[in-house]
């Protein structure tokens, strides 16, 4: 099992940096539109450009928030559950989000991704395609998430899943990790 821990914290990491220089890029991005704006000079790339970045961007960051349990949950029902019913209905909640990544964003996502396959981004040299080819990929990020979770769960005690269950944030794990 410490093979899977390692994994996941390296999947997290490597997440969290993608994430960062996507965000940096797309700072950049806009920067430089706003100085050669300000320069009487257009460089239309650079807004559509900061677009697709943006994409990328949060598509892949709500698979690393996903990874990272930090989404959004409505967890109060959760809380008044017996322990044994805590972890019933977070392994529910796993296979749900699992469904969906698979239906919604890598079926449904290969098929957008085919679908805009030859229609061009004005501006730049990608297509449609490869733009949307971010849904089907953080799509397979949240199932390999999904899987990781059902595993922590099923190996935990019902009292740590509880307690998992009453932890808002882990300060500690924050201060641990950090960026």
């Amino acid at each position: 099992m410490r093979a899977v821990d390692s994994f996941h914290k390296g999947l997290n990491a490597s997440l969290r940096w993608f994430c960062v220089i996507l965000f940096a890029l797309l700072v950049l991005l806009v920067l430089t539109q706003v100085v050669v704006r300000f320069l009487d000079v257009s460089l239309p790339w650079t807004e559509v450009s900061a677009r697709v970045v943006f994409i990328w961007q949060a598509v892949i960051g709500a698979a690393y928030v996903i990874g990272e349990k930090e989404d959004v949950a409505i967890d109060w029902l959760v809380r008044k559950m017996p322990v044994g019913g805590v972890k019933a209905v977070s392994l529910l909640a796993h296979a749900i989000v699992a469904l969906f990544a698979v239906w919604v964003m890598i079926w449904g996502g290969m098929r957008n991704v085919l679908a805009g396959w030859e229609d061009t981004v004005q501006l730049l040299p990608v297509t449609q395609g490869q733009t949307f080819l971010v849904i089907p990929i953080a799509g397979a990020l949240i199932l390999v998430y999904s899987v990781l979770h059902v595993i922590d769960l099923l190996r935990a005690s019902d009292e740590a899943v509880v307690a998992r269950a009453d932890d808002d944030i882990d300060l500690g794990r924050l201060n641990e990790e950090g960026i």
